[in-house]
C-alpha cells in the first residue's frame, strides 16, 4: 500500500506543477507591450515625429501605425491567422512612413520592424513572452539614453528648452517593472495635441497592382498623394 500511494503522489506531482494555459487577454496584452516598445525605439519613426515631419498629427499618425499593426494582428478575429503576411507588413511599413512622414527608408529598418512583430506574435500566441519582453526592456533603455542626452545637451548649451511633450514623449510610466498593460495604453511619443484625432490618417496603402486589359495590356496608373 504503501508503494502504491508513494507511486500515485508520484505521478500527480507533474500535472500539479504545469503552468496554466496561456489566455487571449494575456498574449494580447504581452503583444500589444512588445508593438508598442518596437515602435518607440524605430529611431526612424521616433525621429519622424519628433521632428514634426508628418505636421502637427505626428503624434497621431504614430499611434494611428500602431493601431493598424495591432487590428492586423488581432488574436481575437475568428480566424487564427494575420491580416498581412511578413512582407505585406514590410511594403506597408515603408509606404506609410514616405506618404504620411516623407521618409524614404533607405536603412531597411522596416525590415526589422516587421520581423520583430511577426515573432513576437507568434511566440506570444503560444504562450511564450521572453522575446516581447526582451524588445520592453530595450525601448526602456533606448528612451532612457534619450533623455538623458536631452539633458547633457540643454546643460551645455545653457538654454531651457521647451521639451515638455518631448519629456512625456520619453517617458515611458512604468518602469521595467510596470505590467504590459500599463505599457501597452502609453501614447507611444506622447499625448496627440487636443488629444481626440477629428480625421485619423488613412490606412497604409497596399501596393497598387498593374490592371490588365482584355488584349492583355498593362495600364500605367499614377501613384496619388
Amino acid at each position: 500500500m504503501n508503494a502504491n500511494n508513494s507511486h500515485t503522489s508520484q505521478a500527480v506531482a507533474p500535472s500539479q506543477a504545469q503552468a496554466p494555459p496561456t489566455t487571449i487577454e494575456q498574449a494580447t496584452s504581452e503583444f500589444r507591450a512588445g508593438v508598442t516598445a518596437v515602435l518607440r525605439s524605430w529611431s526612424a519613426l521616433r525621429t519622424a515625429v519628433q521632428s514634426q515631419w508628418g505636421g502637427i498629427e505626428s503624434q497621431a499618425k504614430a499611434e494611428y501605425l500602431r493601431t493598424y499593426i495591432l487590428d492586423a494582428f488581432d488574436y481575437t478575429k475568428a480566424s487564427s491567422n494575420p491580416k498581412l503576411e511578413i512582407n505585406e507588413l514590410e511594403d506597408n511599413l515603408a509606404i506609410y512612413m514616405e506618404e504620411e512622414f516623407s521618409v524614404a527608408l533607405e536603412d531597411a529598418s522596416e525590415r526589422d520592424v516587421a520581423n520583430i512583430v511577426w515573432q513576437m506574435y507568434h511566440d506570444c500566441g503560444k504562450g511564450n513572452f521572453d522575446f516581447a519582453r526582451n524588445i520592453v526592456l530595450k525601448s526602456l533603455q533606448v528612451t532612457n539614453n534619450a533623455r538623458q542626452e536631452k539633458i547633457v545637451v540643454k546643460g551645455a548649451d545653457g538654454e531651457s528648452d521647451n521639451e515638455d511633450s518631448d519629456d512625456e514623449m520619453m517617458d515611458t510610466g512604468t518602469g521595467a517593472t510596470g505590467s504590459s498593460s500599463e505599457f501597452a495604453s502609453q501614447y507611444l511619443f506622447g499625448c496627440p495635441p487636443g488629444e481626440t484625432i477629428s480625421s485619423a490618417p488613412k490606412a497604409p496603402k497596399e501596393k497598387v497592382k498593374p490592371i490588365v486589359d482584355d488584349d492583355g495590356f498593362t495600364t500605367v496608373t499614377k501613384k496619388g498623394r
